[in-house]
């Protein structure tokens, strides 16, 4: 086990620590969180496993964290930071159009599922999170949702989906494409070995989802 560090000396507040540092270890829990679900289960989860690996004590821990929802949420959107990068990273290397942000999309969020599935887990598996209770997650859990109607509504204006039900058509795809991914999640499907076959088969998938849209209102 690694060494205990020792415990920052307070500045005033009962127990606290300086601003800076209190952000420093703050971070490192995250950190730690985050290596802790690269291998080990949410049932297996702990705020005890969490700071034997950032190397403190446990009580430490609730300096930062009421509970292990709350460490947990504070990784989920840390991993939605990184989902809105990818996203706006691989729409950069598309023409803006509307097809390509709604393949792109599709993409982003399968392939987010297989790369980064200690994030996947408690972002959209659930993961028991108690989001009535976190309402920063649920606000940017919510984005994803938003992001997509957003698109389809494009594609509406743009005569490229038919009109009307704009609600229903952005619950449908979101549906298909998030089935899919959790299918990944769970290992239950393989979508490919290569990375040019993952694609492809998101790309073929996401397309459905588009020619779904594409009938009469």
């Amino acid at each position: 086990m690694p060494a205990k560090k020792k415990l920052r000396k307070p500045s005033g507040g009962a127990g606290r620590s300086k601003k800076g540092e209190n952000l420093d270890l703050r971070e490192d829990l995250i950190l730690a969180g985050e290596k802790l679900l690269q291998s080990n289960s949410l049932e297996e989860f702990s705020l005890r496993k969490v700071a034997a690996i950032a190397g403190v004590s446990h009580v430490a821990t609730y300096h930062y964290f009421e509970n292990k929802n709350s460490l947990l949420a504070a990784i989920a959107e840390r991993g939605f930071q990184k989902y809105f990068s990818d996203f706006e990273e691989e729409v950069q290397n598309t023409t803006g159009d509307f097809y390509d942000r709604f393949i792109s999309l599709g993409w982003t969020y399968i392939n987010f599922h297989i790369e980064n599935r200690q994030y996947a887990r408690i972002m959209f598996g659930g993961g028991g999170l108690e989001l009535s209770s976190q309402k920063e997650l649920r606000a940017v859990s919510r984005k994803t949702y938003k992001q997509l109607r957003e698109i389809i509504s494009t594609g509406q204006r743009e005569g490229k989906i038919s009109s009307g039900n704009s609600r229903e058509k952005t619950l449908a795809a979101w549906a298909m494409i998030h089935g899919i991914a959790m299918l990944i999640l769970e290992k239950r499907l393989n979508p490919g070995k290569s990375k040019s076959e993952i694609r492809k088969f998101v790309h073929s998938v996401t397309e459905y989802a588009y020619a779904g849209m594409r009938g009469s209102g």
